[in-house]
């Protein structure tokens, strides 16, 4: 089977962008002034590949990328001995243009990381080895950061 998702992914042109993931929190202590903090929980890996089908689902193809997607992401939470968070987040109705190649339609599925601590601690070591890994299975498959297109 991961052969055959290797092709999808590769008919598809999918290539990978990896961007920090934030937290906001707005604590309002009693009397006392608003503390606005941002922190960086973990990370997001967009999975970006050109959308062939112009019907407002998903086709078939993208759900057979988003388990495998899946089974990744439960390989690496279950290998971090779940010290960190690894999901998998489908964006089967939206479409991204993609503004440097001629508004090209494209597909998005994201994996994010993040850590399963407080929300005030920022990511470490667990979310880093955990983006490591699912960028090495990711690789393995074919998907890799920038773009890979024909």
């Amino acid at each position: 089977m991961s052969g055959d998702i290797r092709q999808i992914l590769e008919s598809h042109h999918c290539y990978l962008e990896i961007s920090p993931y934030y937290v906001v929190t707005d604590d309002r202590p009693a009397g006392g002034a608003v503390s606005v903090r941002r922190v960086q929980a973990g990370f997001d890996l967009d999975i970006y590949g050109i959308r062939m089908s112009r019907e407002p689902d998903p086709p078939a193809e993208y759900w057979l990328v988003y388990n495998r997607l899946k089974e990744i992401a439960d390989s690496v939470r279950q290998e971090n001995k779940r010290a960190c968070c690894v999901e998998v987040i489908p964006f089967g109705s939206t479409i991204v243009l993609d503004t440097k190649n001629h508004l090209q339609p494209m597909a998005l599925l994201r994996i994010r990381v993040t850590h399963s601590g407080d929300i005030h601690e920022p990511a470490g070591a667990a979310e880093q080895q955990a983006l490591r890994a699912v960028e090495a299975q990711l690789s393995a498959l074919g998907v890799t950061a920038g773009r890979n297109r024909a």
